[in-house]
């Protein structure tokens, strides 16, 4: 009977010793392909070429106040989708002020440049993205 036991506890204290160094083993990180790594990648947005500030420089040089001399003023936002190589696609209002700003809302982002494309995975994608232009008469500083 003792010896039973005896066998028991050297086999427990093989199986403790093999449990320990495999845990102690584990110290890198689990996740090493580079499939999982592609899911931990940050999808990131796409950019106007010199960014935010430059963009609204563009539109504020291209941006022509329509010919029907309105004394309307307003922000229209239009929608649009960056193509995975820069384009711009499916341009639309979704914020109306007038029929003639939008229109010109809409020419002056088809006439912009292409930008960088948003990525995903490490992959370009396709990314749907707004953006607020303001009409506005110079002489009404508080809109």
């Amino acid at each position: 009977m003792t010896r039973c036991v005896s066998i028991y506890k050297v086999l427990g204290l093989f199986a403790l010793i093999a449990f320990l160094t495999g845990c102690a083993a584990e110290k890198d990180p689990l996740i090493t392909s580079t499939l999982s790594q592609d899911f931990m990648t940050e999808p990131t947005m796409p950019k106007y070429p010199g960014g935010i500030e430059k963009m609204f420089e563009f539109i504020a040089d291209n941006l022509r106040w329509p010919d029907d001399d309105a004394c309307i003023q307003g922000r229209v936002v239009v929608s649009f989708i960056v193509e995975k190589d820069g384009s711009l696609t499916d341009v639309k209002v979704i914020k109306s002020v007038d029929p003639a700003f939008d229109k010109e809302a809409i020419r002056v982002v088809k006439s912009m440049p292409k930008w960088e494309p948003g990525m995903w995975r490490g992959k370009p994608a396709r990314v749907h993205y707004c953006i607020p232009i303001k009409f506005r008469l110079l002489a009404d500083e508080n809109y």
